[in-house]
């Protein structure tokens, strides 16, 4: 059976709300005249949030002498393209950090694969020099969140094993459902407004090379999505279906060894941001 795009949408409404301290402070990160007064009295008002953003100000990451007691400190001591990181993954916390059953992931899987994908393509363009931080970060965090709403029918779909292993699961998401769970990812971060190089870059994080003028940013989240998969985390039933684009690695200047060191980085950066993230 094949839904149309309306139908996934409203699918993906019934997913965890973004709290609306969170979508309250990125809407002022992105004004020029905010202040970190205002913006710490936004972020103040959800005690979790407030708690998230203490806990990176005082981590040895940003290796501060003396305790940062207040939000406005460390919104200052972070930057706001730091403390704007930290408001995203923890509004997607809740959404990512659960089992997900139809792609036979545990919990915690596809929230680990996410950031980590995250911090890879962020660690991509800043070591290419790319000028992309933020957005291969966020590109990265988001581009699999077209599977929590195919999850749920991926239940229900009556697919046998072997149909499954005659196509690449890019091909059975869209034979089933019309489409695959990267332009259902692309189609939300559209809905919800997000820049259009985000857009195409979830879209194409899969195949990089018709991204057209966002090859670049697709080719930095493709290799980021990689990495996780050689790191085996978040696999889950697809994980193993889907092919490297060498053209990407070119792209980006990459070689098979600079893509092994990643995969290395990925997984010291990782381990130390899950020190300051709660995995239930």
């Amino acid at each position: 059976m094949t839904y149309s795009v309306d139908q996934l949408i409203d699918e993906a409404g019934k997913l965890y709300p973004i709290p609306q301290a969170a979508q309250k402070a990125l809407v002022l990160i992105h004004k020029a005249e905010t202040s970190a007064i205002d913006l710490a009295q936004v972020i103040g008002t959800d005690q979790v949030l407030a708690a998230h953003v203490l806990r990176w100000a005082n981590s040895a990451y940003f290796g501060m002498g003396n305790r940062i007691a207040t939000v406005q400190q460390a919104i200052v001591v972070l930057g706001l393209d730091i403390t704007e990181e930290i408001i995203m993954t923890y509004s997607l916390s809740d959404q990512l950090n659960q089992p997900v059953p139809g792609y036979e992931l545990r919990r915690g899987e596809l929230w680990q694969h996410a950031l980590g994908t995250a911090i890879g393509a962020k660690l991509i363009s800043q070591q290419r020099h790319l000028k992309i931080d933020e957005e291969a970060y966020f590109a990265g965090l988001l581009c699999d969140i077209g599977k929590l709403v195919f999850e749920k029918l991926l239940r229900n779909a009556d697919i046998g094993q072997v149909e499954w292993g005659q196509h690449s699961f890019l091909e059975m998401e869209r034979n089933t459902f019309g489409l695959d769970h990267a332009s259902l990812g692309s189609e939300l971060a559209r809905r919800w407004q997000l820049p259009e190089n985000l857009v195409m870059a979830i879209a194409h994080h899969h195949d990089p090379q018709v991204a057209q003028s966002h090859q670049l940013l697709a080719s930095t989240i493709h290799v980021a999505d990689a990495a996780m998969m050689m790191l085996g985390v978040g696999i889950g039933v697809d994980g193993l279906r889907y092919s490297l684009d060498e053209a990407a690695l070119q792209r980006l200047g990459m070689t098979g060894d600079s893509l092994f060191q990643l995969v290395g980085q990925i997984s010291d950066q990782l381990t130390r941001t899950k020190e300051l993230i709660s995995f239930d």
